[in-house]
């Protein structure tokens, strides 16, 4: 079993159409995949890096148990993204399409919203948030 955060970013790396689309709207051009599990180093976060993903746990411990043993837990993550403002009407597209990859892979969607950085002029951030299940010993 992998982390939560590890499993949501192969995930997403490996969705070539949002990986492909992600590269087509950045001005910075990279040699990787912007998809992080923490926060990337203070000379990637600007707006010509943008669109990037960070994946971050979300504290809890939610579980079902049976005879006082865990059965199945529910991990949750935060997935966010930034896009800059001049690419506003892509953020509908890169949200279905990191919506549409983790629902496959068993997590679901219960929380959206998007606002302008205050920390990084000229992007919007979407933040979502999802959780998944694993059966105890998966």
């Amino acid at each position: 079993m992998s982390l939560p955060e590890i499993e949501i970013a192969d995930i997403l790396s490996a969705d070539s159409g949002l990986v492909s689309l992600m590269a087509s709207m950045r001005q910075s051009k990279l040699d990787y995949i912007p998809i992080f599990t923490e926060t990337p180093d203070d000379t990637f976060v600007k707006s010509s890096s943008a669109p990037w993903i960070r994946i971050t746990p979300i504290p809890g411990d939610d579980e079902l148990s049976a005879d006082d043993v865990r059965m199945i837990e529910y991990p949750r993550v935060e997935v966010d993204f930034w896009v800059r403002d001049e690419d506003m009407e892509s953020i509908e597209t890169l949200q279905q399409m990191i919506y549409d990859a983790l629902l496959v892979n068993g997590w679901s969607r219960y929380y959206v919203y998007r606002y302008a950085d205050p920390d990084l002029a000229g992007c919007t951030m979407v933040v979502n948030k999802f959780e998944g299940y694993k059966m105890k010993g998966d």
